[in-house]
């Protein structure tokens, strides 16, 4: 089974979304929210190249940054 990573923020609206098309879609997720968490903030700015949010990481690897939406 895939791991499946979702950076986000507190009240981003495409985080939301991505959050909840990854659950209509039956993919377990794990949410890591930057505002709470600088060590992984730095992560994903250093280690992704990240300026902005959803990050979501699949098995170790960008599938997205930001989210236009499923489909």
């Amino acid at each position: 089974m895939s791991e499946v990573v979702i950076y986000t923020t507190s009240g981003c609206p495409y985080c939301k979304q991505a959050k909840e098309d990854y659950r209509e879609q039956g993919i377990d997720f794990k949410e890591v929210n930057l505002d709470k968490n600088k060590v992984a903030k730095k992560k994903v700015v250093e280690e992704y190249k990240a300026d902005k949010v959803p990050v979501i990481i699949k098995d170790g690897q960008v599938e997205s940054i930001g989210y236009k939406g499923a489909g």
